[in-house]
């Protein structure tokens, strides 16, 4: 049995017919641009605001309780001493050093390896990401003052490390000798 296969085409359609369709489009057109463009008589529409008082004393009981709110997001402990925002800052900016750097060490050091146990040797940028997304907004908002400061020398204690291991480490993976031990990889 043989199939034939005939391919329909569509009609033409006439220049009458086309004049016709586009009347009615521009048609269209015209009774929404009517119908939208004046809606409701807007001369009849009353649009002045009631004097309303403002009351400042409401505005700023309000302003402290959102305040209040935002610094008790994601707080576990009773902080009486609460970080200043240049310790924050300082705090946040050490984060992103530390992870930038740590990033481009681990990637571009065949020997070196991230040494946190929360991530893999060598994580991805979007590891190194979601890491420091969780746990520094963590930290911020569940430690003192002096805490902060603490964590603050520390992280500036870690980037230094972290810079002096790039430096001095090795490239090559050391070869020791099977039977003596000795390195035989002198770097």
């Amino acid at each position: 049995m043989e199939y034939k296969y005939t391919p329909m085409r569509p009609q033409r359609t006439s220049i009458g017919q086309k004049i016709i369709r586009g009347f009615l489009a521009l048609l269209l057109i015209g009774a929404a641009i009517l119908y939208f463009a004046n809606p409701l008589h807007a001369q009849e529409l009353d649009l002045t605001l009631p004097e309303t008082p403002f009351n400042y004393e409401q505005m700023e009981e309000d302003s402290m309780l959102i305040q209040d709110a935002i610094n008790n997001r994601l707080r576990f402990f009773n902080i009486k001493n609460e970080p200043s925002k240049r310790t924050l800052r300082t705090f946040y900016i050490l984060n992103a050093i530390d992870m930038s750097t740590s990033y481009y060490m681990t990637r571009s050091h065949p020997v070196l390896k991230e040494s946190n146990f929360l991530l893999p040797e060598k994580p991805t940028a979007a590891e190194f990401l979601i890491h420091k997304s969780v746990t520094a907004p963590l930290a911020a908002a569940n430690l003192e003052e002096g805490q902060m400061v603490i964590v603050n020398w520390l992280l500036g204690v870690v980037i230094v490390h972290n810079l002096y291991l790039y430096k001095t480490t090795c490239r090559q993976s050391p070869n020791y000798h099977d039977i003596t031990g000795i390195n035989i990889n002198k770097c």
